[in-house]
């Protein structure tokens, strides 16, 4: 049985002469929040749109709850729910009314589905407000509150916090949040914003032009832009080993040859510096870093930020 709820091998999309996915590789673990990040038109949404079937796959696979989508839609998709692009609602019925249609259209029958929906996202049952007088964040609710009325087991969510205010953003953050820590769903979501990203997933995935850079936990993210000692010298692997033993440094990093990062910040620098020097250690500069993770994004995507 696969780790993971989402797997994708070789992931391509082209339209024409254009590569706008190029063999990516995602991996999503159950019961976790996993964050796509990349700039517009990176290529996050037709991954989703791969995943959901709503885009011809140009090659590649996929496989979703252990098991490749192809010829088994109708048995995995109606354990998904999904927002991609903006989800469609009658302008002049209220929201209780439009989840009323959507559970019919989907055959969802359970008396309570739409109520206990909305419930999750923080709105009101049988609400006289129509959709059309609706603020974009309590559209974006009502949203996801449609995504999740059959219960789904796991989440697609294509930029939901998008032309939010940072109340709604927030409130959205919260909930999603509570989905999967509360109610052990898996969710896949995407976003061009940064800060959002890292205040809500548990992984990340970091894609550019098509091509998927790298996937982390953000624990692991954390622990590559957190405060370190800069540490560079004529010889990093005898340096290691000398600091090791002298002062007993266990909490660090070679970067290359020649540098070293110290992720214990109270250490003695001074100190450090004369004694590599004494043991013939040549030591070039030493500084005080912290690099963010918009350092990390420019890093890894050619010295870019994040829109």
């Amino acid at each position: 049985m696969s780790d993971f709820v989402i797997e994708t091998r070789g992931l391509t999309k082209v339209y024409g002469e254009q590569t706008a996915v190029n063999s990516v590789n995602l991996h999503v673990r159950a019961g976790r929040i996993y964050g796509l990040l990349g700039r517009n038109g990176a290529g996050k949404t037709t991954i989703m749109k791969m995943i959901l079937g709503l885009a011809p796959i140009t090659s590649g696979e996929v496989d979703v709850f252990g098991q490749n989508i192809k010829g088994r839609e109708k048995q995995i998709y109606p354990r998904i729910g999904a927002i991609i692009e903006n989800p469609g609602f009658y302008p002049n019925l209220t929201g209780t009314e439009n989840l009323k249609i959507f559970a019919e259209m989907r055959g969802i029958y359970h008396p309570n589905a739409v109520k206990s929906a909305l419930e999750v996202v923080g709105l009101p049952y049988r609400d006289k407000k129509l959709f059309s007088k609706y603020s974009l964040g309590i559209k974006q609710r009502l949203g996801i509150a449609n995504a999740i009325l059959h219960d789904p087991e796991l989440l697609i969510l294509d930029e939901p916090t998008n032309g939010l205010d940072p109340i709604g953003i927030a409130e959205v953050r919260n909930f999603i949040k509570d989905l999967s820590v509360e109610r052990g769903k898996t969710i896949l979501i995407s976003s061009h914003i940064l800060s959002e990203i890292s205040l809500l997933a548990d992984d990340i995935g970091i894609i550019d032009h098509g091509v998927l850079l790298e996937e982390s936990s953000m624990k692991e993210l954390e622990k590559k832009n957190r405060k370190y000692i800069l540490l560079q010298v004529s010889d990093a692997s005898k340096a290691s080993l000398l600091l090791e033993h002298e002062f007993h440094v266990k909490d660090y990093a070679m970067q290359d040859e020649h540098t070293l990062r110290l992720y214990d910040t109270a250490l003695d620098v001074a100190a450090i510096n004369k004694f590599l020097v004494m043991q013939d250690v040549a030591v070039i500069g030493s500084q005080l870093c912290h690099d963010t993770l918009e350092d990390y994004f420019k890093e890894i995507t050619g010295g870019v930020g994040i829109a």
